[in-house]
C-alpha cells in the first residue's frame, strides 16, 4: 500500500535514449500516486510530447504550453501555472508540443534553470514527475536542475549499462553546477522479460552497480500496450495484471524511500 509521503518531492523520469519506457513510467506513477489520494502534476518535456497525447490532452493553436514557459525571449514566456491541465485520471500536466525540438538546442540565458524557477512558484503538488526527452540535451538539464531526484528507466540490452554511465556523468555536471540536490536515487528496469537471459543479465548486473537506487522491474506485457493505444493508465485497463501490480510497488517503494530520507 502507499503510504502518505511527507515532503513534495519533484522525479525526472530519465534515460538519453528512445523506447526505455520513461512515458509509460510517468504516466503510470502518476496515476498511482493520485490514486493514493497525493496532488501530482506532470511536466512533458518530450519534444515528442508522448505523455501530453498518451493521456488524451489536445494543445490547440491558442493554449500555451511548456514551450512557452521555456521560451528563449522573455516577452514570449508565460507562467508554468497558466499552461497546466487537468488530466481524466486525478492528475494534471503542463503540456508539451513539437515547438519543444526547437529549445533543445539551447534555451538562452539562465534557461536551464527556468524550470526550476517555475516550479517553485507553482505550489500545491505532492509529487512532480517530469517526463524527460530521449537525449542529453537542454531539456533534460533544465530537467534535472529542477529535480530532487531522478528515476532511470532502463530496458534490457546491449548498451544500457553505457548509457547509465552517461546519465550519471550528467547528474553530476548538473550537481556541480546547477543543483547540488540531485542524484539518481530510483532505477527501473522496464519491460523485463524473465525468461530472456539477456534480461536476466542486465538485471543483475544492475542491482550489482545500483543496489540501494534499484527499483525492481516492469514486467514486459502487452496489457501495457493495449493501455497506451487506449491512452489510459494500465490500472484502469488491467487492474489485477501484473504490470498494474509492478507500478503499484514501484510507487510504494519511491514513497516509502522518500519519507525515509526527511
Amino acid at each position: 500500500m502507499l503510504a502518505c509521503m511527507t515532503v513534495g518531492r519533484t522525479l525526472a523520469v530519465a534515460m538519453q535514449k528512445g523506447g526505455v519506457g520513461k512515458t509509460t513510467t510517468t504516466i503510470n506513477l502518476a496515476y498511482e500516486f493520485a490514486s493514493a489520494a497525493l496532488s501530482v502534476l506532470v511536466v512533458d518535456l518530450d519534444q515528442q510530447a508522448h505523455a501530453t497525447s498518451g493521456l488524451g490532452i489536445t494543445v490547440s493553436g491558442d493554449d500555451a504550453s511548456m514551450y512557452e514557459v521555456l521560451h528563449v525571449e522573455r516577452s514570449e514566456r508565460v507562467p508554468l501555472r497558466e499552461v497546466i491541465k487537468k488530466t481524466a485520471f486525478g492528475f494534471d500536466i503542463a503540456p508539451a508540443t513539437l515547438a519543444l525540438r526547437s529549445l533543445d538546442a539551447g534555451l538562452g540565458p539562465g534557461g536551464q534553470a527556468r524550470l526550476a524557477r517555475q516550479l517553485e512558484q507553482t505550489d500545491g503538488y505532492d509529487v512532480v514527475l517530469i517526463d524527460c526527452p530521449p537525449a542529453l540535451g537542454e531539456l533534460t538539464i533544465a530537467a534535472l536542475a529542477a529535480a530532487d531526484d531522478v528515476i532511470a528507466a532502463v530496458t534490457p540490452g546491449d548498451f544500457e549499462l553505457d548509457a547509465m554511465r552517461k546519465l550519471g556523468n550528467a547528474v553530476l555536471d548538473v550537481q556541480e553546477s546547477l543543483n547540488q540536490r540531485v542524484d539518481i536515487r530510483h532505477v527501473l528496469i522496464t519491460r523485463y522479460d524473465g525468461r530472456n537471459m539477456l534480461d536476466k543479465n542486465v538485471r543483475e548486473r544492475i542491482r550489482a552497480d545500483w543496489p540501494d537506487e534499484y527499483l525492481g522491474e516492469i514486467r514486459l506485457r502487452v496489457r501495457v500496450g493495449e493501455a497506451i493505444a487506449r491512452q489510459i493508465p494500465v490500472a484502469l485497463h488491467d487492474p489485477t495484471g501484473d504490470a498494474t501490480t509492478d507500478y503499484r510497488r514501484v510507487a510504494a517503494t519511491i514513497a516509502e524511500r522518500i519519507n525515509a530520507s526527511v
